[in-house]
């Protein structure tokens, strides 16, 4: 897929973390994303976004993607 835009917002009371990582293999640009604030991450061609989330607790983030309209969701538990 091609390249996107994402605007996370963590509506949570955990910190989460969110990277990069190409189809091809790797993990790059990670940050924490704190409760309440609000990140804005290019994501590079053939690339996923990984939403983790380390706390037992259910977290929920607000989500803005632009650009490539080819892409998809998943989640494991």
């Amino acid at each position: 897929h091609g390249t996107a835009k994402v605007v996370l917002q963590n509506i949570s009371e955990k910190d989460i973390e969110v990277y990069q990582a190409p189809l091809n293999g790797g993990k790059h640009s990670s940050q924490i994303v704190k409760p309440n604030e609000t990140v804005t991450v290019k994501v590079e061609k053939n690339t996923a976004l990984y939403i983790s989330n380390a706390s037992n607790d259910t977290v929920n983030v607000k989500l803005k993607v632009t650009g490539d309209l080819g892409l998809s969701m998943g989640y494991k538990n």
